[in-house]
């Protein structure tokens, strides 16, 4: 019976998916077990999934009917061993750092209070290369405007999430916690892993460590690169945490909080910064697209900063 289970979804990643196994094979840490789930590929990736579990018993390989990547992942985490402790996403296109796994599950062990432990990462190249780049930014309330969280400061609040920053597979749960979620959500095209992190959050407590232990690749099939998904994804994500009702006091006041934060203080001062781009683009390319642009985002942090900028869905949240 292995400590963590590392998940790795798998959907037409023949290639790519090889260096994300032998990322976990090179690990330092070696009580683990790997779950690979093909999810419904039409390429060979369930070949090499079972190549690899056939060669090292501590590897599994499983094939789903196509679902997506969050219910690639739900079911990964179910087949998990029922002695592990903690568990690692990992993306089918993305790599860990050797000491990775040693290095998140021994704070773990020494804060039982985190449910949640996350790193920072670095960009890699299609073909491995590192560039140096990549920061996870964490943005929280600070004494008057929003203030971007040092390396240094471990603990994350609920707020940070709610507002979409911090977020990202580079992260081990403790398994114990992650079984109290709803899982992964299978609705979302994008942004399941911010909703995941508010799930955490209003469990247990969320820590970052400042070492780069996940490497991520850049490549052109990447999500990242649809927007149209990724704005669709996240409107479903205002949608459920502006609607989402507490359970407990403590979850309203969490969520109380965050809302006010996000619509009176973080997202006039992010479309403030964004308008001030769109002017100064227009000025240098006079397209009127980028005025319109600029203007409604002018629009926007006013009625923010005036108090107007709020949902009336999101004051009348209750308890369960």
């Amino acid at each position: 019976m292995a400590a963590i289970s590392v998940i790795v979804p798998c959907y037409n990643r023949a290639l790519l998916v090889r260096t994300a196994i032998e990322s976990v094979i090179r690990q330092d840490f070696l009580d683990w077990e790997l779950i690979s789930v093909d999810d419904g590929s039409d390429d060979q990736t369930f070949d090499v999934l079972k190549q690899y579990a056939a060669a090292d018993c501590r590897i599994r390989a499983f094939r789903t009917e196509n679902g997506g990547v969050s219910a690639a992942r739900n079911f990964g985490a179910a087949q998990s061993g029922s002695l592990v402790k903690y568990l690692f996403f990992l993306d089918s296109d993305d790599e860990l750092e050797p000491n990775a796994l040693r290095q998140m599950s021994d704070y773990l062990d020494q804060h039982p209070e985190v449910g949640l432990v996350g790193c920072q990462f670095q960009d890699i190249t299609a073909d491995g290369r590192r560039l140096g780049t990549g920061e996870r930014s964490r943005w929280a309330p600070g004494k008057i405007f929003p203030r971007k969280l040092p390396n240094e400061e471990a603990e994350t609040p609920f707020a940070v999430f709610f507002c979409g920053t911090g977020q990202g597979p580079f992260a081990m749960y403790r398994k114990n916690v992650f079984e109290k979620t709803t899982g992964w959500e299978t609705a979302f095209s994008a942004h399941e892993d911010t909703d995941m992190f508010c799930q955490m959050a209003l469990l247990s407590k969320v820590h970052f460590l400042p070492d780069r232990l996940y490497l991520k690749r850049a490549h052109p099939e990447q999500l990242v690169k649809k927007s149209g998904l990724i704005e669709a994804g996240y409107t479903k994500f205002r949608q459920k945490w502006d609607n989402f009702t507490p359970r407990t006091e403590e979850e309203a006041t969490a969520l109380e909080n965050a809302n006010h934060y996000y619509y009176s203080l973080h997202r006039p001062c992010r479309d403030l910064k964004v308008a001030a781009k769109a002017l100064r683009e227009f000025s240098s390319n006079l397209r009127y697209s980028s005025l319109c642009w600029s203007l409604k985002l002018f629009s926007s942090a006013a009625r923010g900063f005036l108090g107007y900028g709020r949902p009336m869905q999101a004051t009348n949240n209750r308890i369960r």
